[in-house]
């Protein structure tokens, strides 16, 4: 993450001036700063190749950036590179080059060209997570792990990178079911609290959360954990394992496990809460989304079979 260099930092003693850059630098989520130095050093490295100035850029080196990038890159990788870029430029209190009439003209027309859809890995309905939690081995430490994985990252519409921060002391069991407190957010600085209730069946996911500690034996720090192939457990699970997890047990059930990610646990109670009737504001609850653009997406695709014009066929 960039901090800024300028003269109102500089008579300041170092204890005041680490503390303020460690503010600075946690302004934004863990996984939001590893994009931008990812992004910032794809584009000095291609400015050094085409002996290009990063820092200060002028318009007509982002616009090269971007009709290059725009051959190999989706439209959304364009748009995530250009604010990082912005960013750098903010920090540094320099004229901002993303801003010019140039570079925005430009990246509608790439844009109108390229086309701005993502491909977007499909959601994992209810119907289909009891088929896949049928297909793990309970009685290994692996398999009450992977369990209690899908069922809360199900259940909490949870991010992967989310899922994977818990740690044992963010968890609070009660008569109803279990708060979580989710600390690595990408749209909120502030802790978010989620519930899970209990749905006393054996998809509960607060059982088999209490399953996983119980077997493991953790008690404190990381919530899920790698563990090797001697049973041995290890450090904080990555990211990335959810999205593996996910897809194991959907080759398993003979689906294509390419169409699948960690992101299709997020997205599969969203589109099917609104299947089933869960109002936006319940949605938007348990997913953490500020705005209701990206959760009107979830309930669209969940609804669009109800009171759909097709239906009149039923008639013939």
């Amino acid at each position: 993450m960039l901090v800024p260099q300028h003269d109102r930092f500089i008579e300041m003693d170092k204890e005041k001036l680490e503390r303020i850059k460690f503010y600075i630098q946690n302004s934004k989520s863990k996984n939001t700063q590893k994009s931008y130095s990812a992004d910032w050093k794809h584009f000095t490295e291609w400015c050094d190749l085409h002996k290009r100035s990063p820092l200060p850029a002028d318009v007509g080196t982002i616009c090269l950036y971007l009709s290059d990038l725009a051959e190999t890159h989706k439209f959304s990788t364009l748009r995530r590179r250009l604010s990082s870029i912005s960013q750098a430029h903010r920090f540094h209190r320099q004229g901002n080059p993303t801003r010019q009439i140039e570079v925005q003209t430009l990246l509608e027309g790439i844009k109108r060209e390229k086309g701005s859809r993502q491909e977007s890995k499909r959601a994992l309905m209810l119907p289909v997570l009891p088929q896949l939690l049928d297909q793990i081995d309970t009685s290994t430490l692996i398999g009450i792990r992977d369990k209690a994985i899908l069922l809360l990252g199900f259940a909490l519409a949870s991010r992967r990178s989310e899922l994977v921060a818990i740690n044992i002391e963010d968890l609070e069991v009660n008569d109803l079911g279990m708060d979580v407190r989710i600390r690595e957010t990408k749209t909120n600085n502030d802790d978010l609290i989620k519930a899970v209730v209990f749905t006393h069946n054996e998809y509960c996911p607060v059982k088999a959360v209490r399953d996983w500690v119980k077997t493991s034996g953790i008690t404190t720090g990381p919530l899920f954990r790698a563990i090797d192939r001697h049973g041995n457990i290890k450090d904080r699970l990555s990211d990335q394992s959810v999205a593996h997890i996910v897809k194991k047990y959907i080759e398993k059930i003979g689906m294509d496990s390419k169409d699948f990610a960690g992101h299709s646990l997020r997205s599969g109670l969203s589109t099917s809460a609104a299947m089933m009737g869960m109002t936006d504001i319940a949605i938007m609850k348990q997913t953490g989304h500020k705005t209701r653009e990206m959760v009107d997406r979830y309930v669209q695709a969940g609804l669009r079979y109800k009171n759909n014009a097709s239906s009149i066929l039923k008639n013939l």
